[in-house]
């Protein structure tokens, strides 16, 4: 008897267990709301319904609002299958998977189960709000903005990346448009429009329209033209701006960003001036405009300005190889050589007083990195900012100074370094392309400058603080911002010693635009040197200009990279050439009608590469200037390399190079004709390996430390250079 209670004890305790485990199974299993399961920790499987309110054109992901809060889901590894085609706008499902959280956005990845409950139901109705009340409750949700305005109204919805739009507050915020997305193409609206959009975030917010009926044209009272500056001088300068509808305007400006001095504009107009004077040489002023109309008040961006510094403007510019001197009209550049390049770097940093700011990419110099060692110990401010990927060797410890490392997910690709901002006589900006590496310094193509003035170096100097998080010597990692994180917030013109000068940082000031500017002011000649070319609208911008008899040549060292411009150009019949001769051709420049003084004759360089990564997600800087004499020296150091590698085009061709497997996983065979070097590169031009390459005829490589991606093998032999690329898997 003992023993038949107990067994039937034990069968209840089962019986027990299993009603537990199925009550436990269908409270997993219960829809939620979408709030309920956005408030779980990330990894947690979920159940909810909701209506979609995007369909293809955002690609896979689809977004789903319930009555509390809205969530994306998207068909990932491990998905069921069917999702993306079957799964369109005014779809009410229910979708069962797991929380992950993938660049800053939570949603439902993998998909377990989904399932289509009816069609043909009105997407979720907007919430209307303001860009300051943009935040992670309102991911996935479908908002409206009732009064914005494109930063580049006029323009053409050209490529996939961020637009900015500003709304009558003067907040910014960002629209993304994705490959394919069916507005690009369109024009970018010129008048204020009622902005609907999908929350959503990528390292920071985005805004997500589907189609044109999400821009509807809204009246109401705007900026038709925020403040732009002219005519600066060392004590002041001239702003501009409109509105739409007649208005008063009080501007507000001052030495900070939050700008206290009021200036009271009589009158009732649409269009505005101001020139200031009695201002202070070399000094950033903050400036915003309030108008009024009907008793409606709107604010333009808080933006800053420049007055002309009272430095020597010095520009020195050094090449690590020749130019062709005959091609320069009697000018010489400070350096062509290596050396040259470098002695001038470590004397800038011997000469700081004060302090020294370094954005650099790469640095493997020790030479470079003891001189800033001995600035900190005679007591000066050292700060440091270098890629996060990168292998800085000269950066290791024993250091003295602190440094930090960013954009995590994109390039801190920027190679500038400020000195002595706050010093009239000792402000020096470095710009140009060269990373401090040996390669880059000594073997590849590069461009440095040197420009002793202030008020650069004060811009540059709002750039480096923005990534450094503080204005004092320790920074501060949780207010870094990199990438297209950054805003809008330095000077973009300036005048040094009588050029006129443009500073454009990325991703956040659209360079590629401005870049597109300068092109289409040629009038006889563009010529361009350039690591890597993939971005259409400069593309487009030659092709145009090529149309209209503009002479164009160009050398481009990568010409195999996905998106490459180099067969579009060449099918206009553009004289494009692939750099060949020895060494990386690392440039970035552009020259627009150096061989036409009369015309404008205009130099662009950095370490912006013209490609859709440089616009959208690295760190970059651009300097534009409107100046004859600097146009015809990079045009004579374009002229040498440009008869280089003509001579080195009939040579490449007797190198015979294979590789196998290809894609690879672990090893890398080359059959090769000649013996020479062998250098693996990533798409950005980074070498990876090095290795001797044998007449014997194969040259086995291990790859397996490579991250999956596409590379390239450089033989460089003594007749030349013969380059594949190849996938690592």
């Amino acid at each position: 008897m003992r023993q038949n209670r107990l067994e039937a004890v034990h069968m209840i305790r089962i019986l027990l267990l299993a009603f537990a485990l199925f009550y436990h199974l269908d409270i997993n299993a219960q829809v939620i709301s979408i709030e309920s399961a956005r408030a779980l920790p990330a990894g947690s499987t979920v159940t909810v319904r909701g209506v979609v309110s995007n369909g293809a054109e955002l690609g896979k992901i689809r977004y789903l609002q319930d009555g509390t809060a809205g969530i994306a889901a998207y068909p990932g590894s491990g998905s069921m299958a069917g999702f993306e085609a079957n799964v369109g706008i005014g779809d009410s499902i229910e979708v069962t998977g797991t929380t992950t959280v993938f660049q800053g956005l939570l949603e439902i990845t993998p998909i377990s189960s989904y399932s289509v409950i009816t069609s043909g139901n009105l997407p979720p109705n907007p919430l209307q709000i303001t860009i300051p009340e943009i935040s992670g409750d309102l991911e996935g949700q479908l908002v409206r903005f009732p009064c914005v305005t494109f930063n580049n109204a006029g323009g053409i919805f050209s490529a996939s990346g961020t637009y900015t739009f500003t709304d009558t507050d003067g907040n910014q915020a960002d629209i993304y448009l994705r490959s394919g997305h069916p507005l690009l193409g369109l024009p970018i609206p010129i008048n204020p429009v009622q902005l609907t959009a999908i929350v959503s975030d990528f390292f920071g917010y985005q805004l997500l329209p589907r189609f044109e009926t999400d821009f509807l044209e809204a009246p109401c009272f705007y900026f038709s033209s925020n403040p732009q500056q002219s005519d600066i001088q060392t004590d002041g300068f001239k702003l501009e701006w409109s509105t739409n509808l007649s208005a008063t305007a009080i501007l507000r400006y001052g030495t900070t960003a939050t700008p206290d001095i009021a200036v009271t504009l009589n009158g009732n107009n649409t269009g505005f001036s101001h020139t200031f004077s009695g201002l202070q040489p070399g000094t950033i002023y903050w400036a915003q405009v309030e108008a009024t109309h009907n008793g409606e008040k709107i604010y333009s961006p808080v933006m800053p300005f420049a007055t002309q510094s009272l430095s020597t403007g010095q520009i020195k510019v050094y090449f690590n190889h020749p130019i062709d001197e005959s091609a320069a009209g009697g000018l010489i550049p400070d350096g062509q050589s290596a050396v040259a390049a470098i002695n001038e770097t470590i004397a800038r940093i011997n000469s700081a007083q004060q302090s020294i700011d370094v954005a650099m990419y790469n640095n493997s110099r020790d030479d470079i990195t003891n001189a800033l060692k001995t600035a900190v110990d005679r007591g000066v401010r050292v700060r440091y900012v270098a890629a996060e990927e990168t292998e800085n060797y000269a950066l290791e410890p024993p250091i003295n100074f602190p440094v930090v490392y960013g954009n995590t997910y994109a390039l801190m690709h920027n190679k500038f370094m400020v000195i002595d901002a706050d010093v009239t006589a000792q402000a020096w900006v470095m710009g140009g392309s060269m990373n401090w590496t040996n390669v880059n310094i000594t073997n590849d193509y590069n461009n440095t400058l040197f420009i002793q003035d202030q008020s650069l170096a004060r811009g540059y100097e709002i750039e480096f603080e923005e990534m450094w998080g503080s204005q004092s010597a320790t920074p501060d990692l949780n207010a870094g911002r990199f990438g297209s994180d950054k805003r809008d917030n330095t000077p973009h013109k300036y005048v040094i010693a009588g050029i006129p000068v443009e500073s454009w940082f990325s991703p956040s000031d659209r360079t590629t635009s401005h870049i597109v500017e300068a092109l289409e002011t040629a009038d006889s000649e563009i010529l361009f040197a350039l690591l890597t070319f993939t971005k259409d609208e400069q593309a487009d911008a030659i092709a145009n200009r090529f149309l209209d008899n503009v002479s164009v040549r160009g050398l481009i060292e990568n010409t195999g990279d996905i998106g490459s411009e180099f067969n579009y150009l060449a099918g206009y019949g553009i004289d494009v050439q692939r750099h060949v001769f020895p060494g990386t051709m690392h440039h970035k420049y552009g020259i627009i009608d150096a061989n036409a003084p009369d015309s404008e004759p205009v130099l662009v360089t950095g370490s912006h590469n013209w490609t859709f990564t440089a616009e959208t997600e690295n760190d970059e800087n651009t300097l534009v200037f409107h100046d004859a004499n600097l146009a015809l020296l990079y045009r004579a150091e374009f002229e040498r390399r440009w008869q280089e590698n003509v001579t080195s085009t009939e040579t490449v061709h007797e190198i015979s190079l294979e590789l196998y497997p290809n894609p690879a996983t672990t090893e890398l065979w080359l059959k090769n004709n000649e013996k020479g070097i062998v250098r693996i590169t990533d798409v950005w031009g980074r070498t990876h390996i090095v290795n001797a390459a044998d007449a014997s005829g194969f040259t086995r490589i291990s790859v397996q430390q490579l991250p999956a991606g596409t590379y390239f093998v450089l033989l460089q032999t003594d007749h030349g250079y013969a380059r594949l690329p190849f996938q690592k898997m």
